[in-house]
């Protein structure tokens, strides 16, 4: 039993060694590359989505850092990693998007940081683009795995209701409409993000609002801010 127990320790072993052979993660001959944009947009996906409706209208450009690392061993030189798009698998114009041809990963280093720049634009309000970006061989890398080769960015500039209104803006701010929303957004002095600001800085804007809306209603007094008809209203 003791000897049988060992030949199939053995077996097991050589069918674990051929497996890792055959991983795509796993490479011994060519070097790789894999990409991964920033964790606040794409959790761990391949994949980003991305508004600009938040962000106040001289909000222009958003630049989004990416990382290429390399699956594989460093070198003593430097390796260049070449970049295209895949243009059956986006849907964005040439001049809504940026980003580098060619990539240097430094000498003695196993990643590199590029810049992904999405542009703005009034398009962006009717409907959301995308930018399928993937690597190609160049001289010094093959191509990945599939799902490490490639980055999908999608972006638009279409109001939506933040899915966290009723937990975490309505204390500060109350009901929500479209309206609202917009205005103060226009009014904002830097993104609102309540899960991330303090209860002062939150505070601080509701009576910001309060105050820019005040102003709106004086300047407008036939015509005061309202959603179809029902007055827009902050809490006092």
């Amino acid at each position: 039993m003791k000897k049988m127990k060992y030949v199939f320790m053995a077996m097991l072993s050589i069918l674990l060694w051929i497996g890792c052979e055959n991983d795509g993660f796993y490479y011994h001959d060519e070097p790789r590359v894999r990409l991964v944009g920033p964790d606040i947009w794409t959790v761990g996906t391949d994949s980003l989505l991305f508004s600009f409706m938040p962000y106040p209208t001289d909000t222009l450009t958003m630049t989004m850092n990416v990382q290429a690392w390399v699956i594989g061993e460093t070198v003593d030189y430097a390796r260049m990693l070449n970049l295209t798009v895949d243009e059956e698998r986006s849907t964005a114009s040439k001049d809504l998007y940026d980003f580098p041809k060619t990539v240097t990963i430094p000498a003695d280093t196993n990643a590199a940081t590029f810049h992904v720049i999405l542009k703005r634009a009034a398009i962006l309000q009717e409907k959301e683009v995308s930018l399928y970006l993937k690597v190609i061989p160049s001289d010094d890398f093959a191509v990945g795995v599939e799902e490490w080769d490639h980055l999908l960015f999608k972006w638009n500039d279409i109001l939506t209701r933040p899915s966290n209104w009723d937990t975490a803006w309505s204390p500060y701010f109350g009901e929500y409409s479209d309206t609202k929303y917009r205005f103060m957004v226009s009014h904002a002095k830097e993104v609102i993000d309540p899960e991330t600001m303090s209860w002062a800085q939150l505070t601080y804007y509701r009576i910001h609002f309060v105050n820019e809306l005040n102003a709106y209603n004086a300047a407008h007094p036939n015509n005061p801010l309202a959603e179809g008809n029902k007055l827009i209203e902050f809490p006092n």
